[in-house]
């Protein structure tokens, strides 16, 4: 019963997150779009070093999420949890299956959905190895001695 109630609860916050979603991808293009006539947006790449800075909130997160965790996951070991680790970190980004589906539903050829969701996959697989790795570095006492 209480894993059915797990599931109840997960499946309420994903609705809840998914009635927001559309909801505005109804108006708020649209709304944007009224708001932004007349100002010029700068290319992304010429925010490259912002971009490149505010990065951060992403490992710093990753981390303190690995931390509040890390007595139950470590005992895995250091390998098996950055893979599980990397495995929530895109599936909570909606990245793992959602996000390769919907790609290959609205019409992408299977070729290109495994191309380009390999590079997401990759970003949470290399912040997962480096956050598990890195913080296990500088937990271990040894390092200190």
């Amino acid at each position: 019963m209480k894993y059915l109630l797990l599931m109840m609860v997960a499946a309420v916050a994903s609705a809840s997150s998914f009635i927001v979603h559309v909801a505005t991808v109804e108006w708020l293009p649209a709304w944007i779009g009224n708001q932004m006539q007349g100002i010029g947006v700068q290319p992304s790449w010429d925010i490259r070093y912002i971009a490149g800075l505010t990065s951060i909130e992403y490992g710093l997160a990753a981390s303190a999420f690995y931390l509040l965790a890390r007595d139950k996951l470590i005992l895995m070991g250091r390998f098996k949890t950055s893979l599980l680790f990397a495995t929530l970190l895109a599936a909570i980004h909606g990245a793992l299956l959602r996000q390769p589906i919907m790609d290959y539903v609205i019409g992408n050829p299977l070729l290109v959905v495994l191309v380009q969701n390999s590079f997401q996959w990759l970003v949470w697989l290399l912040m997962s190895f480096l956050v598990i790795y890195g913080v296990e570095i500088v937990m271990d006492r040894k390092l200190f001695c």
